[in-house]
């Protein structure tokens, strides 16, 4: 090598780059199908049909690849971890064992003094989520900012540097207009939104990672070096544009917050609706730039629909790719790109390397490497912050449409045998490494900077809200804090969050009454909450606003035999669709559905159905009551709003009816308690008919719904009318449930408990939010 360690500045890193799916073997470990198997497995897309299933075997050949890594003196070792891999539908359930690789491939890296460098995404997209449109669909950016935190959760503390996607424009242009890789389209529009999504679904991770307290945070982009194949104005203008879709469409949208204007005559129109408003999430401002560089390129017009150009040959040599060799294009891009764009930020080349059909005596790649670097040492004379040098690659390998034909390794892999044998560009590599001393930059992030993601939630009662801390899906802290004003109640989110000192990553606010468009009309507090207010005082990224009979239903998602009394039905309930019933200060019912293996909840207001006398006997309670509260009632009829008789501020009203209908006008609105208590010590009868009515048409009312739902997952009452009067649901209760006419089998058939969780809103609160991300 003509260069050596000693040749560059001191904090200056070597490294060496590869991704997961080119190298680990994505069919093995748990690994969910992505959008490259199947381009793969479509004649003509892939040399011989070729894939990633067992590509080098890294996944089980790690430690052998890093000692070489530690053999040859590099500082630094850029991977990618696959999306698939985590997450194989792409959210919901992780697989842990894609985590625990993941966690024992950063240890193995500083244990050997190497420094691990992240990509979060190399073109590996899960196969689930290009069915809903990938890359084309605005909700990436958020799967992806999940996906980022789930990874960056369990490494983040141990890698030295992340950048969230390697080379927006192959994943976006290459794969969306030229079709060349997955998902293989030939869609304008589907290209404009491609670009435009993975630079939102770029800044969405960067956030996610600053949530997390992580620094050293970078943005990595392919550069082609665009000139005119001749001198007319024409060539000029193409190899511009070329320019601009390449390389300052993805430059200018993350350090500019701005697209080019020759670029946008032909993409504006398919772009996404509101994609001006992006800018702010697509700037995010990082930590250092990635550059990554082969070749340059000629251009020259074309007569074709735009962007009408095309690439023409050129005269210099040329790679096994049939790229051109141009290193003092390297030096143009670090001297533009600070002046233009980062300014004073470290630049990094992220990946600049050749491919050679040499096995083992690889000149061509030591030349190659030779000339790089002296274009770096011009970058750094001129005062461009170069801060380190990444070689492609360490490992011969899938080299994506190619196949396994292309060989861009320091190291020859034996594609029949998996051998691994070290090239003479290695060696080359690692003597000038071994000249110079070792550099004296961390070797991961700061020591306690990074910290657990939190989510918040909230059930807020018309008087008090508790507020509930749940850190890493488990509830750690418990507060109460009244209600108050809408300022108030926000101010008191506000301050949680300061006293945490990060805000969180989800707020799921429940309260009784409706919800609409984002916005939930609390009606025991008489005021408005809107999931835009909560996000603007907690800062999360995630904010919902629930029914609090919604948040009842998720309290029995995750529901066990020691969280339940069964009154009827197998102790520990099953899986399926479950209904819960809650008279507490109203009536509240909540509907948690079932299927495909997943819950999901339709928010209501159960509590305002219809009830009607279901005896002779009661039809002068029911007239007694609409002389009492007549609003209450449907029209004409004897029918009022259930939770006008079974809830604790009903039972006051139907007691007064009962004493009415017996001919005692005079009866005292009692509370609900003393109604109940003298019900069961048997001193009132005005209170034991109030009862019964109370428990034979909760019955009913439970029994009606459920037939309506099929809730094979059991019905559950919950609340404090239920947990503190137990006597209430006995063999009248299950009666009345069970009279059904032609139906009496078949709400026989169904489970019925009482929850015993004391907390079940914040309990279902929490549940709500761990589903809601993991969609």
């Amino acid at each position: 090598m003509k260069y050596t360690r000693a040749d560059f500045p001191k904090d200056f890193l070597f490294g060496v780059a590869t991704s997961a799916y080119q190298i680990e073997g994505h069919a093995q470990g748990g690994a969910g199908p992505t959008h490259w198997d199947s381009f793969a497995a479509t004649p003509g897309n892939v040399v011989r049909a070729e894939n990633g299933d067992l590509a080098c075997d890294h996944v089980h050949r790690f430690e052998q690849d890093f000692d070489l890594i530690r053999e040859a003196g590099f500082d630094c070792y850029r991977f990618s971890t696959s999306w698939a891999r985590v997450l194989p539908e792409g959210r919901g359930p992780v697989n842990q064992a894609g985590l625990d690789y993941y966690d024992r491939l950063a240890d193995a890296l500083l244990e050997r003094g190497i420094r691990p460098c992240a990509t979060l995404y190399h073109w590996e997209l899960p196969s689930a989520l290009a069915d809903l449109g990938g890359w084309r669909n605005r909700d990436i950016a958020h799967w992806f900012a999940d996906f980022t935190e789930i990874i960056m959760g369990r490494i983040g503390d141990r890698m030295y540097s992340v950048a969230p996607i390697n080379e927006p424009w192959c994943v976006s242009w290459l794969s969306h207009f030229e079709g060349h890789h997955a998902p293989g389209l030939r869609d304008i529009r589907a290209t404009a939104r491609a670009m435009h999504h993975v630079l939102l679904a770029h800044g969405r991770a960067i956030q996610a990672m600053r949530g997390l307290g992580m620094s050293n945070l970078g943005a990595v982009f392919n550069l082609e070096w665009a000139e005119p194949a001749d001198d007319t104005p024409e060539a000029r203008g193409a190899a511009d544009l070329y320019d601009g879709i390449y390389n300052r469409f993805f430059l200018g949208g993350v350090f500019n917050k701005a697209y080019p204007e020759n670029v946008l005559q032909g993409l504006q129109a398919h772009l996404p609706d509101g994609w001006q408003d992006d800018f702010d999430t697509i700037g995010t401002p990082v930590d250092w730039c990635g550059l990554n560089y082969y070749t340059r390129k000629l251009i020259a017009p074309a007569d074709t629909p735009w962007p009408s150009l095309q690439e023409v040959p050129g005269p210099l040599p040329k790679t096994q790719m049939g790229w051109e060799i141009e290193p003092s294009a390297l030096t143009r891009f670090l001297t533009r790109t600070a002046r233009d764009y980062t300014g004073a930020l470290p630049i990094y080349v992220t990946e600049n390397g050749m491919a050679s059909p040499e096995r083992q005596q690889d000149d061509d790649r030591i030349d190659y490497l030779n000339q790089h670097l002296a274009a770096v040492q011009d970058a750094l004379d001129q005062g461009v912050p170069v801060k380190g040098y990444f070689i492609w690659s360490l490992l011969d390998n899938y080299e994506w449409a190619l196949g396994y034909e292309k060989r861009f390794g320091l190291v020859d892999v034996d594609f029949d045998t998996l051998e691994r044998r070290p090239k003479a560009s290695f060696r080359a590599m690692q003597a000038a490494l071994a000249q110079g001393d070792p550099v004296s930059v961390p070797m991961a992030q700061p020591r306690g900077a990074m910290h657990d993601h939190w989510n918040l939630v909230a059930d807020i009662g018309g008087t008090n809200t508790r507020l509930g801390v749940v850190t890493n899906g488990t509830l750690t802290d418990l507060r109460k804090s009244p209600t108050g004003t809408l300022p108030e109640f926000l101010a008191a989110l506000h301050d949680l969050c300061a006293e945490i000192g990060t805000p969180p990553r989800a707020v799921v606010a429940a309260g009784a009454g409706p919800v609409r468009n984002g916005t939930i009309r609390l009606t025991n507090a008489n005021l408005d909450l809107s999931e835009a207010d909560i996000a603007t005082a907690t800062g999360a990224d995630h904010t919902f606003v629930i029914n609090d009979f919604t948040a009842a239903a998720w309290s029995v998602a995750e529901i066990t035999g020691d969280d339940v009394q069964a009154l009827r039905g197998d102790p520990t309930p099953p899986t399926g669709t479950r209904l819960v019933v809650g008279p507490g200060t109203g009536l509240g019912v909540g509907a948690l559905l079932y299927s495909e293996g997943h819950y999901h909840t339709v928010s209501g207001e159960g509590g305002h159905v219809g009830l009607s006398p279901r005896a002779r006997d009661e039809v002068d309670v029911f007239e007694a009551a609409r002389r009492i509260a007549p609003k209450c009632f449907f029209g004409d009829s004897l029918t009022l709003e259930a939770e006008m008789f079974l809830s604790g501020t009903g039972l006051p009203i139907l007691y007064r009816a009962v004493g009415m209908a017996a001919g005692q006008p005079d009866t005292p609105a009692l509370p609900a308690k003393d109604i109940l208590q003298a019900a069961r010590d048997g001193s009132d009868p005005l209170a034991m008919r109030a009862a019964q009515i109370f428990t034979t048409h909760l019955g009913a009312v439970m029994g009606d719904m459920a037939v309506t739902v099929m809730p094979t997952g059991g019905v559950f009452l919950v609340g404090g009318v239920a947990e503190k009067n137990r006597w209430l649901f006995g063999d009248d209760f299950l009666a009345a449930f069970n009279a059904g006419g032609r139906f009496d089998a078949l709400r026989q058939g169904f489970g019925v408990y009482v929850s015993e969780q004391a907390e079940f809103g914040i309990v279902g609160a929490n549940n709500f939010c761990k589903n809601a991300l993991a969609r």
